[in-house]
């Protein structure tokens, strides 16, 4: 009887903990981060407040990440003049084969290419799958997530107005 229960005091309070643990009580709040993107530079989404943010999950061995490339070269090439900035975290373990991907296909944006940097923000962020897009606005808000073609581009596009 004992060990019953111990063992139910035991386990609320690891639930108890577990709450401590999850995305920040206000879904729209985004959890920073601080890493270095793949040419070195740092990247810290908190310095990003005050331009709309895209958050992009992926991986080069993704279909449907693959299917979605044309579609973020337009949206980056129509906003980067703007307040825009957009982040792709790869989630690849072939570090090389990411980077010379990212290069060929002249993907020209912030890319996060790291695995336990990527996974670490992943994590954060709670991703269950990808691609996994995410659109924080000017003040620090996510505004969307799930995001994909012309409806990713249409809300980027009514944040930056």
């Amino acid at each position: 009887m004992k060990t019953i229960k111990s063992s139910i005091i035991i386990a609320t309070i690891i639930l108890g903990l577990a709450g401590y643990c999850q995305l920040p009580a206000a879904e729209n709040q985004p959890p920073d981060f601080e890493t270095k993107d793949i040419a070195g530079k740092a990247v810290k989404l908190s310095d990003l407040k005050g331009k709309v943010v895209l958050l992009d999950f992926w991986a080069t061995w993704c279909p449907p990440c693959r299917v979605e490339i044309p579609n973020l070269l337009g949206i980056f090439r129509q906003f980067k003049n703007r307040d825009f900035v957009l982040i792709s975290v790869s989630l690849d373990r072939d570090l090389q084969a990411a980077r010379k991907f990212v290069k060929d296909k002249e993907m020209d944006w912030v890319h996060i290419i790291d695995m336990e940097a990527g996974r670490e923000i992943a994590t954060l962020y709670q991703v269950e799958y990808i691609p996994s897009t995410f659109i924080i606005g000017r003040k620090g808000n996510i505004e969307a997530r799930q995001l994909r073609g012309d409806e990713l581009k249409d809300k980027i596009a009514s944040l930056l107005k």
